[in-house]
């Protein structure tokens, strides 16, 4: 994308409007991440070698969110476990070649079989307020009872779909519909007419389906959290030392130590600041001295902010301060800007 559409988003009408839409109405999108199959008699010890979380107290039918860590115990993966069955489970995340690479390093010693079946289908997300009634107008049975991360069998006439309580936007309603891939202009044709009857409308651009919405309600991206401790970004709390996991040894030099940086949220009061964000992203400096970098910035058409995420050194700005980046002012803040 040119210079224009990512620094100044604050112009661009169209993105307002896909956005608006979501938190005031519902907006539908067909954003499937890498979907892995995951089965087998060790497929529950296995993910748990593997992931922070304690998969043996994750129900059938439940979502849960976690990470993986290399072996110095920084995180490489972030994903989301859907348990479909005792011994079966989909992980969705968008790094699988990585993914597979790193369990190929540790399935010589479980039973357990993987698949990339991603190809096999299309996930929409059906986000904001009235996303449950578009899909209890889509589904035969509806979702008033599904409860938040959690994933059941469903079905649109003779299509068999999966739907999931879930979303990255930080709306109260979300849900994800999987759908057999040969069956999606069916289901496309579908949300189209619910969404229609509900004044919801189709998104069709990536900034609003992983950034703008989802740095306005605090949820982070790899490229915010890559090669980071879980202490440094605020996800300790999926952490179960009562079990081994790959980095374990590594994290636990750490555990009990300050963490060495913190991810903060940013705000940016000048609406034309051009600041880049990501693995190079903008020094962030407090007088002359460097203290982090900025991991993410956009726009946030419900807070009408200049806003992102910075790692910066623990202990060397406060929520309120005031540093610098690029030149611009650059204010300290929470990582979710609606509160």
């Amino acid at each position: 994308m040119g210079v224009n559409r990512v620094f100044y988003l604050y112009q661009d009408d169209s993105l307002r409007t896909q956005h608006r839409a979501v938190r005031t109405t519902a907006g539908w999108y067909n954003f499937t991440h890498r979907l892995l199959e995951l089965t087998g008699e060790d497929a529950t010890a296995f993910l748990n070698k593997m992931y922070l979380a304690n998969l043996e107290k994750q129900g059938v039918g439940k979502a849960k969110y976690t990470v993986m860590l290399d072996e110095d115990g920084l995180i490489c993966d972030d994903v989301i476990i859907f348990r479909l069955d005792e011994k079966k489970y989909w992980i969705s995340t968008l790094y699988m070649k990585d993914l597979l690479k790193r369990f190929g390093w540790y399935d010589a010693d479980y039973d357990v079989a993987y698949d990339d079946v991603t190809a096999q289908w299309r996930m929409y997300s059906v986000q904001g307020p009235k996303s449950l009634e578009i899909v209890n107008g889509v589904l035969d049975a509806g979702a008033d009872d599904l409860k938040f991360f959690n994933i059941r069998d469903a079905a649109m006439g003779d299509i068999p779909m999966k739907i999931a309580k879930s979303g990255f936007t930080g709306e109260k309603f979300g849900y994800e519909l999987y759908v057999p891939t040969e069956n999606y202009e069916a289901l496309e044709a579908k949300l189209t007419e619910e969404g229609d009857k509900a004044g919801a409308m189709r998104v069709t651009e990536i900034d609003i389906m992983a950034m703008t919405l989802a740095a306005e309600a605090g949820y982070y991206l790899m490229l915010d959290i890559r090669r980071c401790t879980p202490y440094e970004v605020g996800s300790e709390n999926t952490i179960d030392w009562n079990k081994d996991f790959v980095g374990k040894k590594a994290l636990k030099k750490v555990k009990d130590k300050a963490p060495a940086r913190k991810l903060v949220g940013i705000e940016v009061p000048d609406y034309n600041a051009v600041i880049y964000g990501g693995p190079k992203g903008a020094d962030v400096k407090k007088g002359d001295k460097i203290i982090g970098r900025v991991t993410k910035f956009t726009y946030g058409y419900t807070v009408e902010k200049n806003i992102g995420y910075a790692l910066i050194d623990n202990g060397s700005a406060e929520i309120g301060d005031t540093v610098t980046c690029n030149g611009y002012d650059v204010i300290i803040t929470e990582k979710n800007h609606l509160k």
